[in-house]
C-alpha cells in the first residue's frame, strides 16, 4: 500500500515529501477501513443482540452488550487493519513494526478483559450457578494474561525472546514476593475459598473476634464483601477467612431456620426441694416446664435439636441454657420471637420460686442497704 500511494502520489505531480504523504495515505486509509468495519459490527451484530435481548431465554446477549464484547473485538482490527495497509512501512521503519506489535497486544488484551467479564457476567445469569462465585477464578486468569501480555509487552520493546526475558526477571523473584504480600496471600486463599466452598454469595457469616455479622454479598480474588444488618458494608481480606476461624450460617438458613442459644443465671439461694416423693427440686421442674413449653411452641422446629440445659454454676448463679431452633430465616422475625419466649420465661420463673441471679454490683444503691 505505502508503494502503490507513493507512486500514485508522484504521478500525481508531486517531487517532494512524497515519502511522507505516502505513509500519512497508507494510515488514513487504514483508519477508513476500520471505521468501516465497526460500523459493520455495531450496525448488524449489536442490533442483532439487541432484538435477542428482548427473549428473557437468551442471558447471554444482555451480556454481551453490557461489557460490549462485539465492539471491543471490533477493535482488534485496528493494528491488524493498519498493519496490512501499511506493511510495506513496516519493513522499511522498524520503529513502526514494533508500534503495531504493541498495539496489537494491548488491544488482545483489551478483548481478553472484556470476554473474561462476560463470561464472567452470563454465568452469574443463571440461578443455579450464584452459589459457586466464578469472579475470583476468572480474576486469577486475568491476572496470569496481563503478566503473561506484560512479558511479551517488554520483550517486542526491548527485541528480546520472551523466555529469555522471564529467565532474566527470576532473580527479582524474592523482592516481588516481599511487595505483593498481600496480593498473593489474597490470590491463593481466594482460590481455596472457590474450591473448597467455604463461603459463597447469599451466606450469613459470624466473625466474633473482629465484630462482622452479615450477609456475603460479593466474592473477589482478594476480598469478600459483606452487608451487615445495618446495611454496612464491610470488606474482608479472603486470607483472613482461610487463616482464621469463622461461623458460616448458610446449612442452618438453608434448612429455613435459626438457631436459639441463651443462657440466664438462676439465684442459687432460690433453689430447694418441692414435696414430691421423688425428692424433685424446684429447678428441676422449672427446666421440664420449659422443656415443655418449647415443645408446645408453634414457632420452635420440633425435628431440630431442643434442650433445656443446666450449665456448670460458677460466681454468677445457675446458669440454664435454652437450646432450640426457630422456624424462620428473617432476622428481625427471629428476634422478636426470641424475645417473646424470654419474656415468658422471666415472667414464670417466681411460680417455681425461683430468683433470677443478680449481683450486688447491678443493684441499685437503695436496693444494697436491704
Amino acid at each position: 500500500m505505502y508503494f502503490y500511494t507513493a507512486g500514485l502520489i508522484q504521478r500525481l505531480g508531486f517531487s517532494s515529501n512524497i515519502e511522507t504523504l505516502a505513509i500519512f495515505f497508507s494510515i488514513f486509509a487504514g483508519v477508513l477501513a476500520y471505521i468501516a468495519v465497526r460500523f459493520i459490527v455495531r450496525f448488524t451484530i449489536v442490533r442483532f443482540l439487541k432484538k435477542l435481548r428482548k427473549d428473557k431465554e437468551i442471558l447471554w446477549a444482555d451480556a454481551l452488550l453490557k461489557n460490549n464484547c462485539f465492539g471491543k473485538a471490533a477493535a482488534l482490527t485496528i493494528p491488524v487493519i493498519i498493519s496490512l495497509f501499511t506493511s510495506d512501512i513496516v519493513h522499511e521503519h522498524l520503529a513502526w513494526n514494533i508500534i503495531v506489535k504493541l498495539s496489537l497486544i494491548i488491544t488482545i488484551l483489551y478483548v481478553l478483559d472484556s470476554l473474561l467479564k462476560c463470561i464472567n457476567d452470563i454465568y452469574e445469569l443463571r440461578v443455579i450457578n450464584k452459589n459457586v462465585p466464578l469472579k475470583g477464578l476468572l480474576q486469577a486468569v486475568e491476572i496470569i494474561i496481563f503478566i503473561v501480555g506484560g512479558i511479551i509487552f517488554i520483550s517486542v520493546i526491548l527485541q528480546m525472546n520472551p523466555a529469555a526475558l522471564l529467565g532474566s526477571l527470576g532473580a527479582m523473584t524474592a523482592i516481588t514476593t516481599l511487595i505483593f504480600k498481600d496480593a498473593i496471600l489474597g490470590f491463593v486463599a481466594g482460590i481455596q475459598l472457590s474450591a473448597n466452598d467455604l463461603v459463597r454469595i447469599g451466606d450469613v457469616i459470624e466473625m466474633p473476634r473482629h465484630g462482622i455479622f452479615g450477609t456475603v454479598t460479593e466474592i473477589s480474588l482478594t476480598t469478600v464483601k459483606v452487608e451487615e444488618f445495618d446495611n454496612t458494608i464491610v470488606s474482608v481480606p479472603s486470607y483472613t477467612l482461610v487463616s482464621e476461624t469463622f461461623i458460616n450460617r448458610r446449612g442452618i438458613l438453608a434448612a429455613g431456620m435459626r438457631r436459639m442459644k441463651r443462657s440466664f443465671g438462676i439465684d442459687a439461694t432460690s433453689v430447694r426441694m418441692v414435696n414430691d416423693g421423688r425428692h424433685k427440686t424446684n429447678l428441676e421442674a422449672f427446666r421440664a416446664y420449659l422443656t415443655d413449653y418449647l415443645k408446645s411452641h408453634s414457632r420452635i422446629n420440633q425435628e431440630a435439636m431442643l434442650i433445656v440445659r443446666q450449665l456448670e454454676a460458677g460466681d454468677k448463679g445457675i446458669p440454664l441454657e435454652v437450646y432450640a431452633f426457630v422456624n424462620t430465616t428473617d432476622w428481625v422475625e427471629f428476634e422478636n420471637i426470641q424475645s417473646d419466649i424470654f419474656d415468658h420465661i422471666y415472667a414464670v420463673i417466681p411460680e417455681f420460686g425461683l430468683a433470677l441471679y443478680q449481683s450486688l454490683s447491678s443493684c441499685s444503691p437503695a436496693a444494697k442497704t436491704l
